[in-house]
């Protein structure tokens, strides 16, 4: 007789708890999910102190820069403007005056004379004035003289226009740009353009006709205006740089 009973065996075979399927193992989600955030919060708070760090650079800078405003203005007379005009088409006189000019106004900003707003004043004011430019306006003037076309009155009548326009603060630099754009052409130098040489009557015209419209504009007489000194129109610029500041 055998010691095992087929019966309890068919038993255990039909017994539904021996085919219920294992529990559901929990252990791989339950391990992501305690992983946490990542380094997110931490590149987050990274960029804030960064972004911080760099508000607080440029600050610094910049009241640095504003403290310096005296010495900047200095070091632009010095190491550009005046080369620039002593490189320009001025007149040998103009140059020695208008230099003599800018250096009494540097070495007086160097004994503290004058404050950082000052300085800043003078500076926006004398990059607006057709310093460069007047040399070159001047070289037009000349071929318009040369040339003596039959028009010549009414050529130099509307140059001179032109300057008294900037002699009362009516036009600028960025004007007599425009003005005399027809006889520039692109050139590798600190301005990026030089004077068309020779000059052709067609381009001289139309400076002429710019030159018309700018003084009509800044409602200057027709009329011819003489005497015109460029070193007096830097000084009163720089008089109303120190007494005003800028624009």
């Amino acid at each position: 007789m055998s010691d095992s009973d087929p019966t309890d065996a068919s038993h255990q075979a039909s017994d539904p708890a021996s085919s219920e399927p294992a529990p559901p193992n929990h252990t791989a989600s339950q391990t992501a999910d305690d992983q946490g955030p990542g380094w997110m919060p931490a590149i987050l708070a990274a960029t804030l102190l960064m972004g911080m760090a760099g508000f607080i650079f440029c600050g610094v800078s910049t009241w640095f820069l504003f403290q310096k405003r005296g010495e900047l203005a200095v070091r632009t007379i010095r190491g550009s403007y005046i080369p620039d005009i002593e490189q320009s088409r001025l007149s040998p006189e103009q140059k020695q005056l208008i230099v003599k000019r800018l250096e009494t106004f540097a070495e007086s900003v160097e004994r503290n004379e004058y404050e950082n707003w000052q300085a800043a004043g003078v500076m926006q004011r004398l990059q607006r004035l057709p310093v460069l430019q007047w040399g070159e306006l001047a070289a037009v003037e000349s071929f318009v003289i040369e040339q003596d076309q039959g028009d010549t009155e009414e050529s130099l009548k509307q140059i001179s226009r032109l300057r008294r326009a900037a002699e009362l603060d009516q036009a600028t630099s960025f004007d007599f740009e425009d003005v005399l754009s027809p006889v520039h052409e692109p050139a590798d130098n600190a301005l990026g353009r030089q004077l068309v040489q020779p000059f052709t009557s067609t381009a001289v015209n139309e400076v002429i006709s710019r030159a018309k419209l700018v003084a009509d504009r800044s409602d200057i007489p027709d009329e011819m205006f003489t005497d015109i000194a460029l070193d007096a129109i830097v000084q009163e610029q720089i008089d109303a740089g120190i007494a005003e500041g800028g624009f």
